[in-house]
Order: C-alpha cells, then sequence, then structure tokens
C-alpha cells in the first residue's frame, strides 16, 4: 500500500511551472520528500525536478542528474504500473549513459503494451509509446512505422507530435544515429510576413506567394494588414486554410484608417474581411489613436517572435517572407528584414513594385510619439513575496550585479515597494533579471517584465530623464503574481524576446493569464537556463 500524496505536491509542481525551480526544489526537500519511496506522484515530481536541474547543469554534471531522475521515475513505474513513468525511466537511463537498463526499461514498456497493461491512454500516447521504446531497443524501421501510424491517429496533434520528435531526435542523437527519418513528420512551417504598403497586386504575385507557401507547408502566419503587401500575403495564407494571427500596432480601426483606407481601391473593404477571419488578432497598444513607425517597429518585432516561439514549441522552423519594391528606398521593412537576418532564420524576398508618381497612395506616418522609445522594463521586489522592501544592503547588492548587464536607459528607481529598471531591448533586460536573480538566490526578488513604448522624457524636476507613459506601470502590476525567486514577464517581452536571442526549450514557457485594466495578458516564466545573449548584428 502506498503512502498519499505530500499536500505541498501542489504548491512544488506550481512553482516549478511558474520558472521558480530552485525555490521549488529546495521546498521538496524541506518537506522531506527526497527520502520517499512509496508514493509515484512524488517520485514523479523528484524525477521531473532533476531533468530541469539537468537541462541547466554543466554537461559533466548531466549523466548523474539524468540517472537519478530516472531511478525516480522507475520507482514510480514499479508502484504505479503507468507506461508514462516506465518510458520516462528507460530515456532517462540511455541519456545517463546506460544503454542496457534502458533497453531493459524499454522491453518492460512494450511487454505491458502487448498485454494491454497501460490503462487510459491515448490511441496516439500508445503509439508514440511504442515507438520510443523500439527506438530505445534499436529497432528503427519499426520505431519510424510506429511513430507514421501514431501520427495518422491524431493528424494535426501538432504540440503532441513536436513534444515526441524533440524527444526522438534526443535519442538518435545519444544514440549516435541518423535523425533525417523525422523530417517528413515535422509540423508545419510558421511565417512572418511583411513588406512595402501599396505594391501593385498582380495575379503572378499570389502565384508566387501560393507556391512558396505549399513548398515551405506554412501552416502558421504571423504579419500586419496594412494595405499592400501584408494584405496580400494574408489572404494567401487563408485560402491555403492556414492559421492567421495579426499583430496590429493600433487598434484595427485606426490602423485600417492610416495603412488601408488612404490606398484607396478595395484595400479597406479586403482588410475587413481578412480581420473577420484571421485566427487571432493581437493589437500592441489597444488606446491608441494614431499609427507610428515605432509602434510598427514593435508589432514587427512582437509577431517574428511569436513565429519563432510556435515554431519552436511545433520543433518546426520559422522562415520569413517580404515583398520588396526593388526600386524603393530603405524602409521599415529592410529593418524587419535585417532584425530577422540577425538570427540567421531563412528569409524569402520577392521583389514587387509599387506604383510610382501620381499612382502612389498612402500617407506618411509619424515616425515615434513625441519623446518615445522601445523599452524593456523591469521590476523587481527586493524582500521575496511580502514586498515592500527597502533594505539598503539588497540594493547595493543588486547594484553590484548589474555592473556586468547593459547601461539601462536610465537611472533606475525604487518605488512603491519595488526597483524600477528599463533597457532598451528585451534581451539585455532578461540578461539583468538573470543575474538579478543568480546573486541574491532562490528567495530572493521577484522579478516581473514588460516590453513597449514609453516617452523618455527630460525630467522638468532635475535628475535623470523619467519614463511616462501607459505601459510603464504593466510590469509591477505582474509582481503580485509573481512568486519569490520566479521572473515573470508579459507576452510583448516574452514574444520580442525571441526575437532578439536564440532560447532552448524550456527557457520561456507560458504559464497563465493574467487581467489588468479590462486586458487579457499572457504571461510567461523566464527560467535560469540562459544565457540570455543577444544574437549576432547583420
Amino acid at each position: 500500500m502506498t503512502s498519499p500524496p505530500s499536500p505541498a505536491l501542489p504548491t512544488i509542481i506550481a512553482l516549478a511551472r511558474s520558472g521558480a525551480l530552485d525555490r521549488a526544489r529546495r521546498l521538496f526537500d524541506e518537506a522531506g520528500l527526497g527520502s520517499v519511496t512509496d508514493e509515484p506522484a512524488t517520485l514523479s515530481v523528484r524525477g521531473r525536478l532533476l531533468k530541469d536541474e539537468a537541462r541547466r547543469a554543466p554537461a559533466a554534471e548531466r549523466p548523474r542528474l539524468w540517472r537519478e531522475a530516472g531511478d525516480a521515475y522507475a520507482l514510480a513505474a514499479d508502484l504505479s504500473g503507468a507506461t508514462y513513468h516506465l518510458i520516462n525511466a528507460a530515456t532517462l537511463a540511455l541519456l545517463a549513459g546506460d544503454r542496457p537498463m534502458a533497453e531493459a526499461r524499454a522491453q518492460q514498456v512494450l511487454d505491458k503494451l502487448e498485454a494491454g497493461d497501460t490503462g487510459p491512454e491515448t490511441p496516439y500516447y500508445l503509439g508514440a509509446t511504442r515507438a520510443e521504446a523500439l527506438l530505445l531497443l534499436g529497432r528503427a524501421a519499426e520505431a519510424q512505422a510506429a511513430l507514421e501510424a501514431a501520427c495518422r491517429l491524431a493528424p494535426e496533434a501538432w504540440e503532441d507530435h513536436a513534444s515526441t520528435l524533440r524527444q526522438f531526435s534526443l535519442i538518435l542523437e545519444t544514440r549516435g544515429e541518423d535523425a533525417g527519418w523525422l523530417e517528413p513528420l515535422q509540423p508545419p512551417r510558421s511565417l512572418h510576413f511583411a513588406g512595402h504598403m501599396g505594391v501593385v497586386d498582380t495575379a503572378d504575385l499570389r502565384e508566387r506567394i501560393d507556391a512558396l507557401l505549399a513548398v515551405e507547408r506554412i501552416g502558421f502566419a504571423w504579419g500586419a494588414l496594412a494595405g499592400g503587401a501584408d494584405l496580400i500575403v494574408a489572404e494567401a495564407v487563408l485560402a491555403r486554410g492556414g492559421e492567421l494571427h495579426l499583430v496590429l500596432p493600433a487598434s484595427a480601426a485606426v490602423f485600417r484608417a492610416d495603412s488601408a483606407a488612404p490606398l484607396g481601391g478595395d484595400w479597406a473593404t479586403r482588410f475587413d474581411a481578412v480581420l473577420e477571419q484571421a485566427t487571432s488578432v493581437w493589437v500592441v497598444e489597444p488606446g491608441r489613436q494614431a499609427t507610428t513607425m515605432l509602434h510598427i517597429r514593435l508589432a514587427a518585432e512582437i509577431a517574428m517572435g511569436r513565429a519563432v516561439m510556435k515554431a519552436a514549441s511545433l520543433a518546426s522552423e520559422a522562415v520569413q517572407l517580404l515583398l520588396t519594391d526593388p526600386q524603393g528606398a530603405a524602409s521599415a521593412t529592410d529593418l524587419i528584414g535585417a532584425h530577422w537576418r540577425r538570427g540567421g532564420r531563412r528569409q524569402v524576398r520577392l521583389d514587387q513594385p509599387r506604383p510610382s508618381g501620381a499612382g502612389r497612395r498612402g500617407r506618411s506616418l509619424p515616425e515615434k510619439p513625441g519623446a518615445g522609445v522601445l523599452a524593456a522594463m523591469l521590476a523587481v521586489t527586493l524582500d521575496g513575496e511580502d514586498g515592500g522592501g527597502d533594505d539598503p544592503a539588497s540594493l547595493g547588492r543588486i547594484a553590484a550585479v548589474l555592473a556586468g548587464a547593459a547601461r539601462p536607459l536610465t537611472t533606475p528607481v525604487f518605488a512603491g515597494g519595488a526597483l524600477h529598471i528599463a533597457f532598451a531591448d528585451p534581451a539585455e533586460a532578461a540578461r539583468a533579471a538573470g543575474l538579478i536573480n543568480g546573486g541574491l538566490g532562490p528567495d530572493g526578488p521577484r522579478i516581473a517584465g514588460h516590453y513597449g513604448v514609453v516617452q523618455l522624457a527630460d525630467s522638468p524636476f532635475g535628475g535623470p530623464s523619467v519614463l511616462v507613459g501607459p505601459t510603464t506601470g504593466v510590469a509591477s502590476d505582474l509582481l503580485a503574481s509573481t512568486p519569490a525567486g520566479a521572473i515573470h514577464v508579459t507576452g510583448s517581452f516574452a514574444a520580442a524576446l525571441h526575437g532578439w536571442t536564440h532560447l532552448a526549450g524550456g527557457e520561456c514557457p507560458h504559464i497563465g493569464e493574467l487581467s489588468r485594466a479590462g486586458e487579457v495578458i499572457s504571461l510567461y516564466a523566464l527560467t535560469r537556463a540562459g544565457p540570455w545573449t543577444e544574437i549576432g548584428s547583420d
């Protein structure tokens, strides 16, 4: 007879999912759960925590941690009989360098599957588990056939497919075997699209776009909806049955008036039709009454990041499509393209001229709102979950660790129980957050972040410049739901960060939503797997 699960487990699991991995492990140990050997849920959580620790550990320490995690899952399997625990134990044994143990456990999984001793599981899970066991046994051809059959049972369960493919890639890499046969099973690719307003809409252009979407197997697309390039690509994505996700720099009504209606013709009507069919619409600053080029840049950074995030979640690839006027001067499209190329990601450019002279329409947009800048803002509490700390020693330690970070946009300010720091981009801010988190320990500060447009204005009272605007308080509003030792950021911060950096799996998971002033804000956790360094320059 097994013991009942500890009442501390839900809190520990929630902390781990929120990114507070060190605190979750400490709470696990303080509850005396490390010595539990007769309760499968506790053993499974122990295995999960050890896996998280292994991913963050130096390479030399990983085999020991993989082995301990696998042993925890194996004990859980002995008690529960669940194939989930046993297949995890098998794969972790392989990662730890114990191939005979991995194969023995994999054979036990196959035996359970053959006997129907699996419990209530989905057909896809059973097929994928069988394929994983066969792969661990070195029966690659049978594993391939089993995985292909499992995918046919759930043809659009892309997230499940992606999780399986990541696991199989790791197994094949560890075994030193070719992973090329996984390529046809990959989920569709993600696309970021952008281009010039008012390009000439021709049948030839639409055919070229449609051919590209087909060859690249595009299933998901992110971009804006300006008249011209954006709208033409968006229509093509919808025509092929793809998911269209719009990221707009201002409300749909404002952006329509600024970017589609001035072009004349049927652009505004087409804008309305595409907007109605979009899978999602994200407005970076809903209250804005005018579109600026700075907000277009922010929307593009978020859209690029969302495409990268989707591809990462599906173990697929993100590609960028730009429609450009070969005779045009340097433009926002060129800056967007350069930002994408910084990450070494694939980009396709299709040349398409815009009308010249009197045939060119549209309106010029202001560069930015007043003294507007893009800012990645952090709010940091100094005394754990109670907030309101004002310990000068803690402030001194933060100042010391930030000596290794980029220079903030302006002098950090302590107010309302939190330290407020702003950086020029999310990569700089994420690196600073990681330094603070690491420097003050797992029960140290709560850190929250947001990325948006603010006014960087001279203070009328003298002293350093100040940040002004409706987005400056977003990060501090997140602190109430952020546990000690965790770093939580908004969706705009997380998305843009994916465009500014290369993140490994699990370094920025989605953890929930928060309602703020009638707006639902997606929350993400930054783990300390880092390092938070910018991608190379173009």
